[in-house]
């Protein structure tokens, strides 16, 4: 399993690694990127079975990301996209479901709420690894 977090705060990607562990997700499974461009650029070579991402972000933004991903790395097609943020407005989320996002959890992150809503995707991932 390899799971990726795309923020540009530092706080919400240790958050976001520390409650995933808490879910039982090994560290070492967990890659963290501070931009869009660069997770952009390891999305090219690698697969990821799940990604967060931020939605506002400095040069790229989160939605951008989503839009490269579907159109231009085919083999991220089955991955799974949980975007993060506290944006409201319900055309990002209708655009950005189109774009193969999955689930939308707001910030601040609550670390409960936050794994109530993810557990599902990472039992998911481990029911399919043993298969």
């Amino acid at each position: 399993m390899k799971i990726a977090i795309v923020d540009d705060s530092r706080s919400v990607r240790l958050m976001i690694s520390i409650c995933l562990e808490d879910l039982e997700v090994d560290a070492a499974d967990i890659y963290e990127f501070n931009s869009a461009a660069a997770a952009y650029d390891d999305f090219q070579d690698n697969f990821y079975d799940l990604i967060f991402c931020d939605l506002h972000m400095p040069e790229m933004n989160g939605d951008e990301l989503v839009e490269k991903i579907h159109h231009y790395v085919s083999h991220l097609g089955s991955s799974r996209v949980i975007m993060i943020s506290g944006e409201e407005n319900p055309d990002y989320k209708t655009r950005l479901k189109a774009l193969n996002v999955h689930q939308f959890i707001k910030k601040p992150i609550k670390p409960e709420s936050f794994m109530h809503h993810v557990k599902p995707y990472i039992q998911r991932l481990r029911r399919n690894k043993e298969d």
